[in-house]
C-alpha cells in the first residue's frame, strides 16, 4: 500500500503589488488634475477681475435694400446671386421706352414754349416802336397845336382891327381847334401804346414761366429715365437675387439686398458692465468661425438706451408688474486691423468681446 498524503497549508498571500501601484497612479493623476484646474481657475479669475466679456455679439454691416424707383419690366439683369460689385455697378434695368416717349414730350412741350416767348419778345419790340412813333407824333401835334393857337392870337387882333375878315378868323379858328384835337388824340395815342408795352411785358414774363414749367417737367422726365437704370448704392456683396429677365417689377418693390464691405461688432453688454467701458478702449474679440483667432477693435459708440427701449413694444414698469431684469446696452466696437483675406467674416456671425478695464 501506498503511504497517506499529508497536506501542508500554503503560506499567507502577500498583498498584490499592481493593486498598490494603480492606487499610487490614481492619486498622483488626481493630483495633477486638481493642479491644472486649479491653475486655470485662477488664470480665468485673474483674467476675469480684469477683463469685462460677453458672447451677446454678432458681426455687423450695413444692409442696402435694392428696389426700383419706377414700375416696370425688367430688360436685364447683370448679377448673380452672392456676387461682389463695386459702388456705382448696374445691377438691373428697366425697359426705358415708356419713359424715352415721355422725355422727347417734354422737350418739344419745352421747344414750343421757347417759341412763344420769342413771339413775345417780338410784340413788345413792335409795341416799343409804336410807342416811339406815337412819342414822335405827339412832339409833332403839339408844335402844330402851338402854331395854331400863335395864329389864332394874330388873327384875334386882326379881326379886332378889321384888317381881316370874319370869315378868315372862323376859318384860322377851326384850324386851331382841329389841332388841339390831333395833339390829344396822340396822347391818347401814345397812353394806349404805353399800355401795350406793359401788357407785352407781362406776356413775355408769362412765356417765360411756362418754359421754366416745360423745363422742370423735362428735367423730371429725364431723371425718371435715369430711374431705369439700377445702380449698387455701395460696394459690397449681394444677397440672393429675387429677379429674372422679363419680369415686371412695381416701384419699392424688394429685388435683392447689398451687405457693404464696413463691418463692425455689436455688442451687448450688461449694464452692470459698462462702468468701466469707454469709447476708444481698446478691444479684442473671436469669432466663432475662426476660434483660433483673435481679432483687434476699440469702442466708438455706446447707445443711448437699452435694446429694450428699442423694441417693438418697449417694457412699462409702471403698469406694476415689475420684475428687475439686467438690462443689455449695445456698444459699437470697429475693427482696427485689416481682416485676412482667407477669413471670410459675414454680418449676423456670433462674436465673444473681451475688455480690458485694468
Amino acid at each position: 500500500m501506498n503511504p497517506p498524503e499529508v497536506l501542508v497549508a500554503a503560506p499567507p498571500a502577500e498583498p498584490d503589488q499592481a493593486h498598490r501601484t494603480g492606487r499610487i497612479v490614481r492619486f498622483v493623476l488626481l493630483g495633477l488634475g486638481l493642479a491644472i484646474g486649479g491653475y486655470f481657475g485662477v488664470r480665468y479669475i485673474l483674467y476675469a477681475m480684469h477683463h469685462e466679456t460677453t458672447d451677446n455679439a454678432q458681426l455687423s454691416a450695413d444692409v442696402y435694400q435694392i428696389a426700383p424707383q419706377v414700375s416696370g419690366r425688367i430688360a436685364k439683369s447683370y448679377v448673380t446671386d452672392y456676387q461682389r460689385v463695386a459702388a456705382g455697378d448696374t445691377l438691373y434695368t428697366i425697359a426705358p421706352e415708356d419713359f424715352a416717349l415721355r422725355v422727347a414730350s417734354a422737350e418739344a412741350a419745352l421747344r414750343s414754349a421757347e417759341a412763344g416767348v420769342d413771339l413775345a419778345r417780338r410784340n413788345s419790340g413792335t409795341s416799343s416802336t409804336g410807342l416811339d412813333v406815337s412819342n414822335a407824333n405827339i412832339d409833332a401835334a403839339r408844335a402844330s397845336y402851338e402854331k395854331a393857337r400863335q395864329d389864332l392870337k394874330r388873327a384875334q387882333n386882326l379881326v379886332d382891327a378889321d384888317v381881316i375878315t370874319r370869315a378868315t378868323f372862323d376859318a384860322t379858328q377851326a384850324t386851331a381847334r382841329s389841332a388841339e384835337a390831333q395833339y390829344q388824340a396822340a396822347q391818347a395815342q401814345y397812353r394806349v401804346g404805353r399800355t401795350q408795352v406793359g401788357s407785352a411785358g407781362s406776356q413775355i414774363r408769362a412765356a417765360e414761366a411756362q418754359v421754366a414749367l416745360r423745363q422742370a417737367e423735362l428735367d423730371n422726365a429725364r431723371l425718371t429715365l435715369s430711374y431705369t437704370t439700377i445702380l449698387a448704392p455701395a460696394a459690397g456683396r449681394l444677397a440672393e437675387s429675387r429677379t429674372r429677365t422679363g419680369q415686371f417689377v412695381q416701384a419699392g418693390q424688394p429685388l435683392t439686398s447689398l451687405v457693404g464691405e464696413d463691418m463692425w461688432v455689436m455688442a451687448n453688454f450688461k449694464e452692470t458692465q459698462l462702468e468701466s467701458i469707454h469709447v476708444d478702449q481698446p478691444v479684442t474679440f473671436s469669432v466663432d468661425a475662426y476660434p483660433g483667432h483673435e481679432f483687434r477693435g476699440k469702442v466708438v459708440s455706446v447707445s443711448p438706451a437699452t435694446g429694450a427701449q428699442f423694441s417693438l413694444l418697449p417694457p412699462d414698469n409702471a403698469t406694476g408688474n415689475f420684475v428687475k431684469v439686467v438690462q443689455r446696452v449695445p456698444v459699437k466696437i470697429a475693427l482696427t486691423e485689416s481682416v485676412p483675406p482667407d477669413y471670410h467674416l459675414e454680418a449676423g456671425m456670433n462674436v465673444e468681446v473681451s475688455v480690458p478695464i485694468q
